[in-house]
């Protein structure tokens, strides 16, 4: 990778955290592998990372979202203080035409398009940009059925137009379903951030438990 791969000076970016945490800033700087960003505000000077932190950078681009894994190296305190992320070498690809599928198990209510009431609600077992398979609890639920989902990624509320395309018998008060959707741009983006975010879990857990 060469310094042409990472985010130009004024690109918007979002700093991740392994922990969850997550700050939208710009790039004011860019030397190599270094890429300087402003101090997020508040953040910046209340909730400071350790120097050494494992960080990774979003940002997005013509052709889908890309990420950098690397460390918090120095901050330096002036006028706009900045914060030094050190990139590992490597830019994941997120290609807006792949619908990259992870598992995860976070809340989810699904809402009945037409009368507003919920149909189901539970977790979801995997999700991708096109679609979420579901596990819990239904009321009314048949295929094909238009559907609000709503579901909070990374403390982001999103509220999609979806439907049903499976719906499973019931097992004992739960049941299995698949709904699909094809999100606007912005909360496309939210998934596909949380997406990424998972994949760099599951990758950083599979080596610490090989080294270990």
């Amino acid at each position: 990778m060469t310094s042409v791969s990472l985010p130009g000076i004024n690109a918007l970016v979002e700093l991740s955290l392994s922990d969850g945490r997550s700050y939208p800033t710009r790039v004011e700087d860019v030397d190599g592998f270094v890429v300087k960003v402003a101090a997020p505000r508040g953040a910046g000077d209340i909730d400071v990372p350790a120097l050494g932190t494992e960080v990774s950078l979003h940002w997005t681009g013509p052709r889908g979202l890309y990420t950098a894994p690397g460390v918090l190296t120095s901050i330096e305190r002036d006028r706009v203080s900045l914060w030094s992320i050190e990139a590992d070498g490597s830019v994941d690809y997120y290609s807006r035409r792949t619908a990259v599928r992870v598992t995860a198990g976070e809340p989810i209510r699904l809402l009945d398009l037409t009368t507003g009431s919920e149909v189901f609600h539970g977790r979801f077992v995997d999700i991708s940009e096109r679609g979420v398979r579901c596990h819990g609890a239904a009321a009314g639920l048949s295929a094909e059925q238009p559907l609000m989902v709503k579901m909070v990624l990374d403390n982001h509320l999103l509220a999609l137009e979806g439907s049903v395309l499976t719906v499973s018998d019931h097992e004992g008060e739960d049941v299995t379903t698949v709904v699909i959707y094809d999100p606007p741009e912005a909360q496309a983006q939210v998934i596909r951030r949380y997406v990424l975010n998972a994949q760099i879990r599951a990758r950083k857990a599979a080596a610490d438990s090989a080294t270990g």
